[in-house]
């Protein structure tokens, strides 16, 4: 079977076992490709989130911590230069933001 007859469920599947496994020793991964892994997850994520997917995580954040987000979000805002100002004006002018029924931290009535 060749890389192309591979689904891309699958290879998903294998890359996300591999990162969950490297973080027990966190150097096997090279930075670069973190970073490519990392900025192809975001413009899959914001293609399917326009499509109209919008838990990217399990409700229970999928083991992901506050501090595991507030490090990877600054850093992308930080890559790409934009301040959280300009983000919250993005969300108001757009209206692109999580809407109080798509939230997993307010009960659903």
């Amino acid at each position: 079977m060749s890389s192309s007859d591979v689904h891309p469920a699958e290879s998903l599947t294998r890359a996300s076992d591999a990162l969950a496994a490297a973080l027990a020793d966190p150097n096997r991964v090279p930075d670069t490709a973190l970073r490519a892994l990392i900025a192809n997850a975001l413009r899959l994520y914001a293609v399917k989130a326009e499509a109209g997917m919008r838990a990217p995580l399990p409700a229970d954040g999928g083991g992901v911590t506050i501090t595991d987000a507030m490090l990877a979000v600054t850093d992308v805002l930080h890559a790409l230069n934009v301040q959280l100002f300009e983000l919250s004006m993005w969300q108001a002018m757009t209206g692109n933001c999580i809407a109080p029924h798509q939230r997993v931290d307010v009960p659903q009535a």
